[in-house]
């Protein structure tokens, strides 16, 4: 697939998306029954569908400009966390700006833009905590980190991911907890009427993929210290 076609899907399904919502609309005004409906569950699938493929034209594009370079195994390493951050940021971003044009300019809300909003926000906080490992961008005191060693600055990162690594472990262990009760007793969101799983499976995934980071940081700090090299600094919090 090229990113082309990608985003000409993407604006074929927005297209039919507005065109359903004026039916729709039409079709309340009027008192004339459609003869099939979306339903929340399909209005929300087919907005989410939009959105993805328009994220992909933009990752098709990234990975053909940076493919001579580097392995798409490279470039998806580098940039996973980034395309489903945008995924979900630009789905909560068209959902809300959809539903404010629905709710003041055509006075025909939906239902189910506030809670797919919500839910994925939460994924996109814990999948951008990960990332945060990854560029090594959370927030942390490093005044110390300025005034030692390199070998000893090594030495502190590998301390901190480790820490980092067992609190994500344990946050596993315990949100695996609410996914296998939800599992279950089978809870569903108030509008969807889907598991909850779904949604609070952003806990342990954001986290499984907090582990790998910090293991992969921890592997690249280690390296670093046994050849001399400076250790990745990411992002100061004060410069100097």
């Amino acid at each position: 697939m090229t990113s082309r076609l990608a985003f000409r899907i993407s604006a074929a399904l927005a297209t039919i998306y507005v065109l359903w919502v004026l039916l729709s609309l039409l079709a309340q005004r009027t008192g004339v029954a459609l003869p099939f409906r979306l339903g929340d569950v399909g209005e929300f699938l087919l907005v989410l569908v939009a959105t993805a493929f328009f994220v992909a034209g933009l990752a098709l594009n990234e990975l053909k400009a940076s493919a001579a370079a580097r392995s798409v195994w490279q470039v998806l390493d580098d940039n996973a966390e980034r395309y489903a951050m945008l995924l979900a940021y630009v789905f909560v971003c068209i959902v809300i700006v959809q539903e404010v044009i629905r709710r003041f300019a055509l006075n025909y809300s939906s239902a189910w833009s506030q809670e797919t909003a919500q839910y994925l926000f939460i994924y996109l906080g814990y999948i951008g905590a990960a990332y945060a490992v990854k560029e090594r961008a959370h927030i942390r005191f490093d005044i110390l980190l300025l005034r030692v060693s390199p070998r000893v600055k090594g030495y502190l990162n590998v301390f901190a991911e480790l820490a980092t690594l067992l609190f994500a472990v344990i946050a596993i262990y315990w949100s695996m907890h609410t996914v296998q009760q939800l599992l279950h007793f089978g809870g569903t969101t108030p509008v969807l009427r889907v598991n909850k799983t779904w949604f609070e499976a952003a806990v342990p995934i954001g986290f499984a993929l907090v582990v790998v980071r910090c293991l992969q940081a921890i592997w690249r700090d280690v390296n670093d210290i046994k050849n001399g090299r400076e250790v990745f600094a990411g992002k100061a919090m004060f410069d100097e």
